[in-house]
């Protein structure tokens, strides 16, 4: 359905009077134009707003960014449209998660293009809420009926969650009508897959803390808190104030919190708490899922809650083996993906979410992350898994052929094309494409792409007719994209088109803790390979890998294990077989370490070099420091630079 009420939010009259017609034309609505963030907020709670025109910069002390914050609140997607791209003005944009961007000066084409791209994201997000939703609900139905005991029951129902709410903690309080309270328990996530359930008895042995502790700390955790959100200093305040809260985040190394509490008809309260050893992980979605959900656990919680009292009030203190295993309905083993990281299993959670769609997903990540393997588990848990996966790199294509080889050519297209050849997106029909090093991907070439996003057709060079594909599109990057969009090498268009799922793979230094188990399983699958009996690899030899830096990430180190079973004449391999030194590198990053006013000094000389030493004005230094420039005329006086 088209979008019919947009609001323009633009400063410069003849742009936004030009924005007008361009809608008006269309067949869209103008809600209103506005010249401020001010202006702005009285109209939207006025008027029904379906999509907001953003200008960045606007009269007023407030940006199109401050209002960008309020807009993402309150579910209202919006495209930026500003004639300042550069680096830190997009990174800036990029952190409120618009729907589009739009570089004046624009074409019409460009503007309705960019609103198309804003009403398939929206589309996207509202089938992905509505998707999860009614899997919980199914889910959480389901479960209550079946004859498991309550403990099984949750850790199910935690497990289920994960994809949509993930956690690597899960606390969960019941509380009678009569402020009695007649349950704690913690479900801590073990492996992707796998949880363990601790009553609040055994997470305090279990923590240490001697008796005397025990029951201040206990009485002190709080009956009711409202639905929120801690991260950041919000956390550490609330884990300050909260003891068992701060003994639950020291224990587990977490970092963000997100409550839930539910009223239940019989009066008692259930307060869920999430917690995960990422700090920015939780998002305004993942409440207002649980708030849709909560009619569907106040409906199917009550028999839970009844069979843990009777358990309780019987005093058996009966404890089924856990950890838990919980197996989502479609398939979870992910092929050579290894790891237990909060890192790895973020993504993996975040996968298993995309997977089953036909979404378009951009996988980022440095080289050597592993970014061909998430690819292909994104086909094989997909729909077209029977199909074929058609892999190409970019950066590998001849220039003068890449066009022929994607899209194929009809015979006599060109000297030497003596017959019709098929494209890789045909072959990729009624499977997926894989687009590694998309960011190579010639500027003019990456017109006919967003075409294929857009269209579902291709067109064979020399070819006259559109060929119909059905296709699903995963592209991948070592490049940061929005940095190559303002040096004018990539398409703003296709960016937001191809990144409605981000997928970012994280580097090794990223998910140490996972460098012994990848290693383990490099010397077992590589002595086999090579023939060579490796029973392990020493302590020194293992330290040494945790704290090398890894710049080539996944890929360096298998590399290093092959050529340390190599060289090995032992069956345990040594330090003395790594070719990097870590206490030379470390000393050498320690003595190149740069204090904080060095660091500015830089920072601001190459500024100034950059605006040819301007300070003041338009295009300024102060203006790209986002500073006042006597603060900065301070700056340099106080630093020792002169214009």
């Amino acid at each position: 359905m088209m979008t019919e009420r947009i609001l323009i939010v633009e400063d410069e009259f003849i742009v936004a009077h030009d924005l007008q017609m361009i809608l008006s034309h269309a067949g869209y609505k103008v809600a209103g134009v506005a010249d401020s963030v001010k202006n702005a907020l009285i109209l939207l709670d006025k008027k029904e707003v379906d999509l907001v025109l953003l200008d960045i910069f606007l009269k007023g002390k407030q940006t199109g960014i401050d209002l960008a914050r309020i807009l993402m609140e309150r579910q209202i997607p919006f495209i930026y449209i500003s004639a300042n791209s550069n680096e830190r003005v997009l990174e800036a944009a990029k952190s409120t998660l618009p729907y589009g961007f739009i570089v004046k000066p624009y074409r019409e084409k460009d503007v309705l293009l960019s609103i198309d791209i804003a009403r398939y994201r929206t589309n996207h997000s509202q089938n992905l809420k509505i998707s999860s939703k009614l899997f919980m609900e199914d889910f959480i139905v389901s479960i209550s009926m079946k004859p498991l005991s309550w403990q099984k029951k949750l850790l199910l129902i935690a497990g289920a969650f994960q994809p949509y709410i993930p956690f690597d903690f899960l606390g969960i309080i019941g509380i009678t009508k009569d402020k009695l309270r007649f349950s704690e328990v913690g479900i801590s996530r073990k492996q992707f897959d796998e949880y363990e359930l601790l009553p609040i008895d055994e997470f305090l042995e279990a923590s240490g803390i001697n008796t005397a502790d025990k029951k201040s700390t206990h009485s002190l955790f709080p009956e009711h808190i409202d639905d929120a959100i801690f991260m950041g200093e919000a956390f550490t305040d609330l884990t300050d104030q909260v003891p068992i809260k701060n003994l639950v985040a020291k224990t587990y190394h977490l970092k963000s919190n997100l409550i839930k509490s539910i009223r239940l008809d019989n009066g008692d309260l259930i307060t869920f708490s999430f917690y995960s050893r990422l700090d920015t992980i939780f998002k305004q979605e993942h409440l207002d899922l649980l708030h849709a959900l909560e009619p569907t656990l106040i409906g199917n919680l009550a028999h839970i809650i009844e069979l843990e009292k009777a358990e309780v009030s019987r005093q058996q203190g009966i404890k089924e083996p856990v950890p838990t295993v919980f197996n989502p309905p479609h398939e979870t083993i992910f092929q050579k993906i290894i790891g237990r990281s909060p890192a790895i299993l973020n993504l993996l959670d975040q996968l298993l979410i995309v997977a089953p769609t036909d979404t378009s997903v951009l996988i980022t990540g440095e080289s050597g992350t592993g970014k061909e393997m998430i690819a292909q588990n994104l086909h094989r848990l997909s729909a077209r898994r029977n199909k074929s996966m058609v892999a190409v790199n970019c950066a590998a294509l001849p220039a003068d052929l890449i066009e022929s080889i994607l899209f194929g050519h009809e015979k006599g297209a060109f000297t030497g094309a003596s017959n019709r050849r098929i494209g890789k997106f045909e072959e990729a029909n009624g499977g997926t494409i894989f687009l590694d090093e998309i960011g190579e991907m010639p500027f003019d070439l990456q017109a006919k792409l967003l075409r294929v996003l857009q269209e579902k057709e291709i067109e064979r060079v020399g070819g006259g007719t559109p060929i119909a594909v059905d296709l699903r599109i995963i592209a991948a990057t070592n490049l940061n994209l929005e940095k190559e969009i303002a040096k004018g090498k990539f398409r703003l268009d296709l960016f937001f088109r191809l990144n409605v799922f981000p997928l970012e793979v994280p580097s090794l230094r990223a998910r140490k803790e996972d460098i012994a188990v990848l290693a383990s399983y490099f010397i077992e699958k590589h002595s086999k390979e090579l023939g060579k009996i490796i029973t392990g690899a020493s302590a020194n030899f293992m330290d040494q890998l945790s704290r090398y830096h890894w710049p080539g990430n996944i890929r360096e180190l298998e590399h290093v294990i092959i050529r340390s079973i190599l060289l090995s004449k032992k069956p345990e391999l040594h330090e003395n077989l790594l070719d990097f030194n870590v206490e030379k590198e470390e000393k050498a990053a320690f003595s190149s370490t740069k204090t904080i006013a060095e660091n500015e000094r830089d920072h601001i000389l190459n500024v100034l070099n950059q605006c040819k030493g301007r300070i003041s004005g338009p295009g300024g230094a102060a203006e790209l420091l986002g500073i006042p420039a006597t603060t900065l005329n301070s700056k340099m006086k106080k630093l020792g630079l002169r214009r």
